[in-house]
């Protein structure tokens, strides 16, 4: 017996280090049959169902996909333990529906021996409309990151291992794409893994390939949402595959154009029937949170191109809708559908089910708290589905290999204006750099502070009160994004809020006909408790040339202008621009009023003493949680027992009366650091903080 014990708790501890995966799910139910065929034919053309009845009696009618040769299969999930049983197969030919004879290829009848412990799939609250539940009516809130291809040739082993990972680090969601360099695309085949398939059929090795990864997410128990198209595909411009897309009319296809394929009658029909095989094929799965599209359709040369802009975006427009009414008719599970695209205004979302942007910002830290679209007016979830480094100017190459603003941007996401958190797109970065466990501690206090049990629709920002001062230095919030010339108050207590995401990196020229859709000025209103010296650096100018006015109070205080470089000179960069800042009121208008084209900041450092942690917090009607930063420190390359840690007093305002129990976490160690017990009358609500080197949460709960 104690030999026995022995190896359970051993397998058990290799289940919790990912290494072996115990059986989450019950396998689907499926049935596979013959059908005649007409080998000139398309298979894949064909639209065959079955009808097959559950343990209940309840008759199932679903769509099969062809399986090679003269097989079709069919699959359900289990919802239900007992017998499933194969009752008929019909086919539409023309819009008549015929029944088929067919043989199958094993028993009619297929015991289920559990039900399939996710439920049905993802779904949305109809109670809030911006809520996730599973299958079993409980919250789900995505947390996670992005594997969207395999880096190395055995692809399936890649996900059967990250997948694994993923649920013993407690990460629950991510993304992958059907990428040819991935071989996971199933008519579009890298040279050297083999042919294309002729065209409108699509390839079997890469459909088993899917087969064993969405059975590996439903062994771990992570949801993925599966991206049928990515913008490479149709786009000249970024990440341009176009060239080599076998649709291309270069390549023996028949598109003269990537922006044809929104619009072309056979792309369309084409791409129709490849989304209904995926559906019969893996709409089965609960592990699918959602069919995805597109990744970033806003880079494809539709959605780019001028002057035929206005038209060609009306058709991906038409195109998403289309496709999500053709994915609804044939999913039978009633997956979530979207799509993800930064403009949360355009018409392409009117038949997505939730929002899904990319935020690649200069100030990531606040970035991922922050969304363009008016949180109050969501009509349905949004969270960011890829959030990176890439814009964050001031980060140092090593910084960059070795992902140092990863986990905190995964931290800071918790706390966001997005109805979810946002999802790391290098998960890699920290794969290669064996960061697990710090992922493990984000993930272990999101499911200590309740993060998973409950929705926190409310957010502030404490004030803080004592520790250490430093100079406030504004990095810019947005890089290229378009919008109006910002105007932002700026409180002189250091308040860091979703406000000073508008303070755009990137300043366009003001004169330019016609106006460009960027911002070419930024204005700020803040008051000085004392005199002190300010700095704005410019990070860059554009090759083009570029201006620069900046003005204190109506006073020009700095005017330059930088004429186009010639060739072999290098452009202007880090130039800094001292000033002034005297007791008082103020306005600082930074503008570049003459171009001829941009310039590129890097800094407002106003040198106001402001507390050096910041704090915000995310509240529920039994519970809050908090998390608190260093400014400096947060991404400091310096170790931390080379960092300066300090503490403060947090104050809540309006904090309702009660007795509250306060547990701090510690994100290096991955543990809670102490509870203690606060009698409170009501109103302002005061809390010291631990020592803080980079960053600490905490969760407030009211004491039962």
């Amino acid at each position: 017996m104690t030999h026995l014990f022995g190896i359970v708790r051993r397998l058990w501890s290799l289940v919790l280090l990912g290494l072996i995966s115990l059986p989450l799910f019950a396998s689907p139910v499926e049935f596979s049959f013959r059908v005649e065929h007409d080998e000139s034919a398309n298979p894949f053309a064909r639209e065959i169902w079955a009808e097959v009845e559950d343990p209940n009696g309840a008759r199932l009618r679903l769509p099969a996909f062809y399986d090679g040769g003269t097989t079709w299969t069919v699959r359900t999930r289990a919802a239900a333990r007992g017998n499933y049983e194969f009752v008929r197969a019909e086919e539409w030919q023309g819009d008549q529906l015929t029944a088929l004879t067919v043989n199958l290829t094993d028993k009619d009848r297929f015991r289920a021996r559990e039900a399939n412990p996710l439920g049905p799939p993802i779904h949305i609250d109809a109670r809030t409309g911006l809520t996730f539940l599973d299958g079993n009516n409980r919250i789900y809130v995505p947390l996670g990151g992005n594997l969207p291809w395999a880096d190395r040739d055995d692809t399936v082993a890649f996900y059967e291992e990250n997948l694994r990972r993923f649920a013993a680090t407690g990460l629950n969601w991510t993304r992958i794409w059907m990428a040819h360099w991935g071989q996971l695309n199933l008519d579009w085949i890298e040279p050297h893994q083999g042919d294309n398939p002729p065209l409108g059929h699509l390839d079997l090795a890469v459909a088993r390939r899917w087969d064993a990864i969405v059975a590996a997410a439903d062994t771990a128990g992570v949801r993925f949402q599966m991206v049928l198209q990515h913008h490479g595909q149709y786009s000249t411009k970024v990440n341009p595959e176009w060239d080599f897309n076998p649709w291309n009319i270069a390549n023996d296809g028949f598109l003269e154009s990537p922006v044809d394929f929104f619009t072309d009658d056979l792309a369309r029909q084409l791409t129709r029937d490849k989304f209904r095989y995926i559906v019969a094929r893996w709409g089965y799965s609960s592990s699918i949170m959602a069919w995805e599209l597109f990744n970033e359709v806003k880079w494809t040369d539709a959605r780019r191109d001028r002057p035929t802009a206005d038209a060609a975006n009306a058709a991906v427009a038409s195109w998403h809708n289309e496709m999500a009414r053709h994915l609804r008719r044939y999913d039978v599970h009633n997956h979530l559908i979207t799509t993800s695209d930064d403009d949360l205004t355009h018409p392409l979302w009117a038949a997505m089910d939730y929002y899904q942007p990319h935020l690649y910002a200069s100030n990531m830290v606040l970035g991922v708290q922050s969304v363009l679209h008016p949180p109050e007016q969501l009509d349905r979830p949004l969270f960011y589905g890829e959030v990176g480094d890439d814009n964050m100017i001031n980060l140092t190459s090593e910084q960059r290999s070795n992902g140092a603003a990863h986990v905190p941007m995964a931290w800071s996401g918790l706390f966001g204006s997005t109805t979810q958190p946002a999802q790391l797109w290098y998960i890699d970065v920290l794969r290669q750099n064996d960061r697990w466990g710090e992922l493990t501690s984000l993930a272990g206090f999101a499911r200590a502070a309740g993060l998973f049990e409950r929705p926190f629709n409310r957010t502030t920002h404490p004030t803080i009160i004592g520790g250490d001062l430093t100079p406030w230095r504004i990095t810019p919030g947005y890089y290229w994004e378009a919008g109006p010339n910002p105007e932002i108050q700026l409180d002189a207590a250091g308040y860091e809020g979703p406000e000073l995401m508008q303070f755009r990196r990137i300043l366009t020229n003001a004169s330019a006909e016609p106006a460009q859709p960027f911002p070419s000025r930024a204005t700020f209103h803040v008051i000085a408790p004392a005199a002190t010296n300010a700095a704005l650096t410019v990070s860059r100018v554009s090759n083009g040339g570029g201006s620069l006015r900046l003005t204190l109070n109506d006073e020009v205080i700095a005017d330059e202008t930088w004429p186009p470089v010639t060739a072999g000179q290098p452009a202007p960069k880090d130039v800094r621009f001292p000033f002034r800042l005297g007791y008082g009121r103020h306005t600082i208008v930074l503008e570049n009023p003459t171009g001829p084209d941009w310039i590129d900041l890097a800094e407002l450092n106003l040198g106001i003493e402001v507390p050096a942690l910041v704090a915000v917090a995310r509240h529920a009607n039994d519970r809050s949680i908090l998390w608190v930063r260093h400014r400096n420190q947060l991404l400091s390359p310096a170790k931390d027992e080379e960092l300066t840690a300090t503490s403060a007093t947090l104050q809540l305002n309006d904090y309702p009366a009660g007795t509250w129990i306060v547990t701090w976490w510690d994100p290096a160690s991955g543990q809670s650091i102490g509870s203690t017990s606060i009698e409170h009358n009501g109103g302002t609500l005061s809390l010291k903080t631990p020592a803080i080197t980079r960053h600490a949460a905490a969760w407030l709960e009211r004491a039962e």
